[in-house]
């Protein structure tokens, strides 16, 4: 049908080099060959140049993570085994469950409030904030924000993207509180059935009392205060302390209930803080408790001045093997409120029982000693000369 291809010509002539004989169709596929393992082996060249300079970056990030861990762990084994001369020297702090163990469940919840009570926790730190209808729950902003989050409450965080405040609990009646939920199915729980369920099985029962408002503003700290008071005389908890970032409120409850133990909090981390006035250890004279940020109760001489000063120092909120180690050495904390209470408890009971293997160790080399020197009395008394 095509006729005779062997007479075709090509549609390009190549003219030949007389003096160049012409390749074969072998070499030139072996040159591709060539080619193309060379161009794979220059690839892998650049691949292994990579390689190798990531690779530093790669072992220090490495390195870096079990120096982390290391750290954790030589913290741990500080918390436990090494106590200082001042923890061994006073009794041990009572460790305060903030919100409840928020290692077990979400926190200010009744699930861990049980937990708490079912670890040997007794003392527990309770959040009291008040509704917009004015109703006293166990809520802080921080879970509100997450509950909020889980119920799909996008509304908020849009107006708080645009300069608003963030949302606070006297935005909330009791009846929209009620209606979030966590994951597990707890929700947002009354003061006074909180207390209800912890009185019996606690020693100390602390009221954080929040001051935050509609739209961020501050409640009214009078109306607070008679609230609280309140509640406290209506559950007869003879345990609760009262304190808050408030002076006002600490002030007004002491003022309608002299007999209520109060404190007040010193923080000395922020600028805000400090021009708030916060930082004076001894600002509030008729109040029993002085509620110490963890790192000033870090510091002994802080610590000391506010017992001089007849006051118990609360040291909040260590939740790190770090800052408890910090504030169980320098000693003088009454307590000491953690997210982690059966963590902090288990560190105390370590070092107490270390406290007494030195004391008996202690007490072992001092009969040694004595026997010792009574042996040498009596070989001078048998051998005047």
């Amino acid at each position: 049908m095509f006729g005779d291809l062997s007479g075709r010509q090509p549609l390009l002539q190549v003219k030949q080099d007389p003096r160049r004989p012409r390749r074969p169709a072998a070499t030139a596929a072996l040159r591709n060959q060539v080619l193309l393992v060379a161009a794979g082996l220059a690839l892998l060249a650049a691949s292994l140049v990579l390689l190798y300079r990531r690779a530093p970056r790669q072992a220090a990030d490495d390195a870096s993570s079990e120096e982390e861990q290391r750290d954790s762990e030589r913290e741990l084994q500080l918390l436990h085994e090494q106590p200082s001369s001042e923890f061994c020297a006073q009794p041990p702090p009572l460790v305060c469950a903030h919100g409840g163990d928020a290692a077990a469940a979400p926190p200010n919840t009744a699930a861990a409030f049980r937990a708490a009570l079912a670890g040997g926790a007794r003392c527990v730190e309770v959040d009291v904030a008040r509704t917009k209808d004015g109703q006293l729950v166990v809520l802080h902003t921080r879970e509100l924000t997450q509950l909020l989050k889980l119920a799909g409450g996008r509304a908020s965080f849009a107006a708080a993207a645009h300069g608003a405040p963030p949302p606070q609990v006297g935005d909330f009646t009791w009846r929209q509180l009620q209606a979030l939920r966590w994951p597990g199915g707890e929700g947002v729980e009354k003061v006074e059935a909180v207390l209800h369920m912890v009185l019996p099985g606690t020693d100390h029962i602390t009221l954080d009392v929040k001051t935050y408002g509609q739209a961020g503003e501050e409640v009214d700290e009078d109306a607070m205060a008679q609230a609280v008071v309140d509640l406290v005389r209506r559950t007869a908890c003879r345990q609760c302390l009262v304190w808050a970032k408030s002076d006002a409120v600490v002030l007004q409850v002491k003022e309608l209930d002299p007999q209520q133990a109060v404190g007040y909090v010193v923080l000395n981390e922020t600028a805000a803080a400090r021009a708030a006035g916060m930082h004076r250890l001894l600002r509030i004279g008729s109040a029993e408790v002085v509620a110490l940020h963890y790192a000033m109760a870090a510091d002994a001489a802080i610590t000391a001045a506010a017992r001089g000063a007849r006051k118990q120092v609360h040291a909040w909120t260590a939740n790190t093997a770090g800052m408890m180690r910090s504030i169980l050495d320098a000693g003088g904390s009454h307590a000491v409120v953690t997210n982690h209470p059966r963590k902090l408890q288990a560190a105390i009971d370590s070092r107490t029982r270390r406290c007494r293997q030195q004391e008996q160790q202690e007490e072992r080399q001092g009969q040694l000693q004595q026997q010792q020197s009574e042996r040498k009395r009596q070989q001078q008394q048998a051998d005047p000369g």
